[in-house]
């Protein structure tokens, strides 16, 4: 039992979401209302990663199924701790009749065994939905980041339009001097051509981010925004050494319980092979009378299987081997959990020294070498080329800064994960940041 309660509250993620239910006679109204109840009209149109990391909790097709599942597995464990029907019999002969009733007795504790198995079939079941949750809420989460991305190269796009439109107006005064040829009003005219398809595409990127977070919730008509930012939360000084990670990660990750759990679940299974092995009697009772009522009597017996060729051996080795498959996944799986966090942790690090040396050299020149360049060419020291090179450069690395600021939100996220430790999975709440650190 104590296997059972460790294995069902590392697995507690799931009733902490879309398994809560009211109550089990509501459950099956309330998944069948949930969609109807929470159009896209009643949505906000703005959110935050919380907000949306709880609406998926509580739309997403997947999860608002899982407390059927669930109810399934009880059933399952009250089915097996049933005893069998008794059976009755009635027969006639020209002289007398009879009746009885026969019940079998497993009487070497194999509704005990059965009962035990379904439990842990439970616990197991609820631990493989909870990794199914962290997947979920990983990809939620992902798709929100990408959004945020995408708005924020939009909103980049815009200004580099509007800097190219007063370019524009620029160099149309320079042309009307006699300062410029008409070779640099055609330039720069292309140059907005080319940046008002970027501009478009990147609308056409945003619409269908904004679509990939609603396709989550099966609401096509909900358009949200993200609300947040990608930058990354000051780390926690100090930053608990790798092994004080794996300690905790080993104790938390979902996928490590539902492998522990197979391996206690095919243990129970062994032993319960095993017990079934041996026979259960059955006890019958019959009444027996005569043509004319003269006479009467009752009869006893008992009958049991004799386990002469059939001992079960099959069953009783596919469980023992079933069981050292489920020794061999769960070392696997630990392995892979470690290397998972090891990678996880050298790629975080590695990730925010390239944004920290980005923000120090080359993101606080963006400004002054766009403004040098406009006043250079005013000054006729340089070409339109140039001008359109240097703002061409600066909106590049505005996009490559913004590409590294979600590449480094990953990366916190992946370690997270890898700690198993995501927000909204421990309770953690927090405001508009959306990095895995600041939640």
């Amino acid at each position: 039992m104590k296997a059972i309660k460790s294995i069902a509250a590392a697995a507690a993620l799931v009733c902490a979401g879309a398994c809560l239910a009211a109550s089990p006679a509501q459950t099956s109204a309330s998944v069948a209302a949930a969609p109807s109840a929470a159009g896209a009209s009643q949505l906000p149109a703005s959110l935050g990663l919380v907000e949306y990391l709880a609406l998926v909790r509580s739309l997403h097709p997947t999860l608002r199924a899982m407390p059927l599942r669930q109810r399934m597995e009880q059933a399952d464990v009250q089915t097996a701790g049933t005893w069998a029907n008794p059976t009755a019999h009635y027969g006639r002969k020209p002289e007398e009749k009879e009746w009885g009733v026969e019940q079998s007795l497993p009487i070497f504790g194999q509704i005990g065994m059965r009962t035990e198995a379904a439990k842990l079939a439970a616990a197991t079941g609820e631990a493989e939905r909870a990794a199914q949750v962290q997947d979920i809420m990983g990809q939620a989460a992902q798709r929100f980041a990408q959004l945020l991305l995408d708005q924020e190269k939009l909103v980049a796009k815009q200004q580099a339009m509007a800097q190219l439109d007063q370019a524009v107006k620029i160099v149309q005064g320079q042309i009307q001097l006699g300062a410029r040829s008409r070779y640099d009003g055609a330039r720069v005219e292309l140059q907005r051509a080319q940046m008002q398809v970027q501009l478009e595409q990147q609308q056409a990127q945003t619409v269908a981010a904004r679509a990939a977070l609603a396709e989550l919730l099966a609401l096509p008509n909900w358009t949200p925004e993200a609300v947040g930012s990608l930058l990354p939360a000051k780390l926690a000084a100090p930053e608990p050494t790798f092994d004080a990670m794996w300690q905790q990660a080993s104790q938390r990750l979902a996928p490590l319980q539902a492998a522990h759990a197979k391996v206690v679940q095919a243990e129970q299974y062994t032993r319960q092979q095993a017990r079934e092995a041996l026979p259960t009697p059955t006890v019958g009772v019959t009444r027996v009378r005569g043509r004319q009522e003269s006479y009467g009597y009752n009869q006893v017996g008992i009958s049991i299987e004799l386990p002469l060729f059939d001992r079960k051996q099959g069953p009783i080795e596919r469980a023992r081997l079933e069981h050292a498959q489920a020794l061999l996944e769960e070392d696997a799986a630990q392995q892979q959990a470690r290397q998972q966090l090891q990678q996880a942790l050298r790629q975080r690090d590695l990730l925010r020294k390239s944004l920290t040396n980005f923000e120090s050299r080359g993101l606080t020149q963006l400004a002054p070498l766009r403004q040098m360049a406009q006043d250079s060419y005013r000054l006729g020291q340089s070409s339109i080329l140039e001008w359109l090179d240097a703002m061409d450069s600066v909106s590049t690395h505005q996009q490559e800064y913004l590409d590294l600021t979600l590449q480094v939100w990953q990366a916190e996220w992946q370690l997270n994960a890898a700690r198993g430790q995501l927000p909204l999975a421990d309770g953690v709440v927090g405001g508009g940041c959306v990095a895995p650190g600041c939640l």
